[in-house]
């Protein structure tokens, strides 16, 4: 088609590649973006996009230096004849007590961008700045085009989505109201219909601080809480302690980890991590913890504790929603376009990414239709050299040209 042609001929391969080696050279650690979303927002102004440099405000952290982070919104308007869509990828990386995971093991610099061998390393590689390369580029690609878009193409690149989706949170309450989105995790350019959710908590145990005597010892108190839930991560069986009715798209889940443990005199702090899947809620997890842990302390009346869900009330829990249909336009506009550029389907599902949250399920509990469709294989997380194939990103910001022209009914040549 001619409209496809005009597109990929927009995608200038070694665009997207460069513009990652840029993102990854901005370091962003979660609550720490502001830098990387004041860059996007001058990248995308000098190109003609509207740009809304949106403040983060962060109440739970009082030690940050100043209390809020940014974030970059760009829209491309269209005439207003046909629905709106969004691109959207997250501009936070994971890092351990401020630094990158393991740091003294990695072979690259976590900030230099190198390529070596078809593989661009650095921190947020994968997760996830190639993808918001890949928006940006792909969007660009369609403005340059020049084919008329009917519906606005927006482009969100978004703060905290390792932080329970802060970022995705504040876009919806700014009003921000996009008909569908696709949402650029690292998918191994699967397409992703449906994501688990978690909630994330803790198990605190009151016992006493003595010397010499005998005494209630927490640290002794919560074993029994780590040997009532299941091994770390291992599925958990229907029928248990935990009410869920097992999802198709989603087999081995819900699952579960103890992520911590803080201990301070007379009292001992579990953190765990609770993937859920849809039929599961933050209040049905917090009422199954409850009812076991009352079982615990029925059994032994010096068991005291206190759950705590979420960690913090300005650190959401990310809700599990309900899959994306496959026949819907959102989900056959990215799989036709995979198949143009590539060859071959995608896998159509939870993908790659199973297991994994995204800001997919805020949007979607905003009534917004998501996918989740972005270039990377993650083969463990975390990462020593964190790294993604040149070949991907290509591939991602071609589809996601092509699914964005359709989406917004560009597909009229000039």
């Amino acid at each position: 088609m001619q409209w496809q042609q005009k597109i990929l001929s927009c995608v200038d391969p070694e665009e997207p590649v460069s513009l990652t080696q840029e993102l990854i050279r901005i370091p962003s650690f979660l609550w720490h973006e502001s830098r990387i979303g004041h860059w996007i927002a001058d990248w995308m102004a000098a190109r003609g996009f509207a740009v809304t440099l949106q403040e983060v405000p962060l109440p739970h952290l009082p030690h940050h230096p100043t209390g809020v982070t940014h974030q970059a919104i760009g829209v491309l308007k269209g005439t207003g004849e046909a629905p709106s869509l969004m691109l959207c990828g997250h501009t936070d990386t994971s890092d351990w007590q401020g630094r990158p995971f393991r740091e003294e093991a990695w072979r690259h610099d976590p900030f230099g961008g190198v390529i070596e061998e078809g593989k661009l390393f650095g921190l947020g590689a994968l997760n996830m700045k190639a993808g918001v390369a890949s928006i940006l580029s792909a969007a660009d690609a369609l403005r340059r085009s020049g084919l008329e878009r009917r519906g606005d193409l927006v482009v969100a690149c978004v703060v905290a989505e390792t932080g329970g989706g802060v970022g995705a949170v504040h876009l919806i309450e700014s009003g921000l109201r996009p008909h569908s989105c696709i949402v650029t995790e690292a998918g191994n350019l699967d397409v992703g219909l449906i994501s688990v959710g978690y909630v994330q908590g803790k198990v605190r145990v009151t016992g006493e601080f003595k010397h010499r005597v005998p005494y209630v010892n927490p640290i002794e108190q919560i074993t029994k809480v780590i040997h009532a839930f299941s091994p770390a991560y291992q599925p958990i069986a229907p029928g248990g302690w935990l009410r869920f009715a097992p999802h198709p798209l989603l087999p081995g889940f819900p699952r579960m980890a103890v992520r911590n443990l803080e201990h301070f005199q007379e009292s001992t702090t579990l953190t765990f991590d609770l993937r859920i899947i849809p039929g599961m809620s933050e209040e049905s997890v917090r009422e199954d913890m409850t009812r076991l842990l009352d079982q615990l302390a029925a059994a032994d009346p010096t068991f005291r504790y206190e759950l705590l869900i979420p960690q913090s009330s300005q650190q959401p829990n990310m809700p599990a929603q309900p899959a994306t249909a496959p026949e819907s336009p959102l989900a056959r506009a990215v799989v036709e376009s995979h198949l143009t550029v590539t060859g071959t389907l995608p896998e159509v599902g939870a993908g790659h990414r199973i297991g994994a949250t995204a800001d997919s399920c805020h949007f979607k509990g905003a009534g917004i239709e998501c996918v989740e469709y972005g270039p990377g294989f993650i083969p463990v997380w975390p990462m020593v050299d964190e790294c993604i194939e040149t070949r991907q990103i290509v591939a991602a910001t071609q589809v996601l040209a092509l699914a964005a022209a359709k989406l917004v009914g560009a597909t009229t040549a000039p």
